[in-house]
């Protein structure tokens, strides 16, 4: 556990789930890995301009 950033005031507030003195989660101040960031959702493949010109953008 990193208790550099603890201030001495443990006291988390349940609206947003982190303690008023240091910013961290009651996860992270017991340890407790925080789990990692979800992928970005795939973004669609941009079609060429000539194939747009011919066919649409492809959204309907």
């Amino acid at each position: 556990m990193n208790d550099a950033l603890c201030v001495g005031v443990c006291m988390i507030d349940w609206d947003s789930g982190v303690c008023l003195g240091c910013g961290r989660t009651a996860e992270e101040i017991e340890g407790v890995p925080a789990a990692p960031p979800l992928p970005a959702a795939p973004q669609p493949a941009l079609l060429p301009p000539n194939v747009v010109a011919l066919v649409g953008e492809g959204t309907e």
